[in-house]
């Protein structure tokens, strides 16, 4: 072998797959993009081959993002910068709920939670309905798996998402509290100006409004000093 042909992978991100091939991207909308081999595999190893760091004071329940990996995208900078602002960003454990499954923060450069693309606008009110039976099932087997991690767990999900059924569902089936701290409404002028002007059409723009991470900051506070979430 060549002194180039030994430079020719350096690194292939192997060690960055947790589930599947690695090789397809799963961009659509349907029920193979809910129950795809690759998202079962990587729920099944996420409650068998996985588990929370340490005990965390608050579970807190968070949206996919268009971006990926999320951590990298213009929704999560906004809601990363106002939970470190609390001052209590390492007592936080931060879970995704997506199409893909429930998905913790430290996996989100993993494949396949990188790469893949639900895109609401093509959801149908069949598919909506099976969207909320399979988060209902995978968020109740992660919390039923480790809700001993976390003191508390609150949400933070649009008020009309399909993701908020699906908490709703868990939190009545398994009779525990799960406040959402976004908030319901939100000034029209602080949409209009997270959209960039219009140019970015995303429903949940409203959680990064001042309005919201507002709520957002003092709902975590309130939560792990002992208080209210609102």
């Amino acid at each position: 072998m060549s002194e180039k042909e030994k430079l020719w992978v350096i690194w292939d991100g192997k060690e960055l797959l947790w589930s599947g091939d690695g090789k397809e991207y799963l961009r659509g909308v349907g029920l193979r993009y809910l129950v795809h081999p690759a998202f079962e595999e990587g729920y099944k190893k996420i409650l068998n081959n996985y588990k929370p760091r340490k005990k965390y004071k608050l579970l807190l329940i968070l949206p996919c993002s268009y971006g990926k990996p999320y951590s990298q995208s213009y929704i999560h900078y906004f809601l990363l910068k106002t939970i470190k602002e609390t001052g209590y960003y390492d007592n936080i454990h931060q879970l995704i709920v997506t199409n893909a499954g429930v998905v913790p923060r430290e996996l989100d450069e993993y494949y396949p939670y990188v790469a893949y693309d639900w895109n609401p606008r093509y959801e149908i009110p069949e598919i909506k309905e099976e969207y909320v039976k399979v988060l209902t099932r995978r968020l109740r087997g992660y919390l039923e798996k480790y809700r001993g991690y976390y003191e508390n767990i609150a949400s933070y999900l649009r008020w009309n998402s399909d993701s908020y059924k699906a908490v709703m569902i868990v939190e009545r089936e398994l009779g525990i509290k799960i406040p959402n701290l976004a908030a319901k409404t939100v000034p029209e002028r602080e949409i209009e100006q997270v959209s960039l002007g219009g140019l970015y059409d995303d429903e949940d723009l409203i959680l990064i409004t001042p309005t919201s991470l507002n709520k957002l900051k003092r709902g975590i506070i309130n939560i792990i000093e002992g208080g209210r979430p609102y």
